[in-house]
């Protein structure tokens, strides 16, 4: 396995897919699209790791999913698979395809931007703390 581009997490278990340290937000989402495969410190939700690598294709489906579901870019694949990097974005992946390391434009983007799902939807739990800390209701902010 190639030595990850990212510093893991010291108590996530060894493999390609990993949790950068010191960069969870704790907000819950890995846990819930693979509760099979993630876990907290210290059973606190203080910050995320992998317990477990994945192994199965559902396993593995899974894993990808939490790369594609989270906010921040934090997990990461350090493996060399070629099926599973043609699956997930260059900008979480610690390794680069052929045809991607020879695309400019690949190497030099940054992704695409920051999709914040929490935010998206009217009535969303952070659109109704933001309000409530801010003391604006809907009629307010019209």
């Amino acid at each position: 396995m190639p030595a990850p581009k990212f510093t893991p997490h010291p108590q996530s278990t060894p493999g390609d897919f990993y949790v950068e340290n010191e960069m969870c937000m704790s907000c819950g989402v890995p846990h819930a699209v693979a509760p099979d495969l993630m876990a907290w410190v210290d059973g606190e939700s203080s910050h995320c790791i992998w317990k477990k690598q994945p192994e199965t294709p559902r396993e593995v489906d899974q894993a990808i999913a939490v790369l594609e579901t989270q906010e921040l870019g934090c997990h990461r694949y350090a493996g060399d698979d070629p099926a599973i990097l043609r699956r997930l974005s260059p900008e979480y992946c610690d390794h680069l395809l052929p045809a991607q390391r020879k695309s400019r434009w690949v190497i030099r983007s940054v992704g695409p931007p920051a999709l914040f799902r929490l935010l998206e939807h009217e009535d969303g739990l952070l659109v109704r703390v933001w309000r409530r800390l801010t003391h604006k209701n809907k009629k307010q902010t019209d």
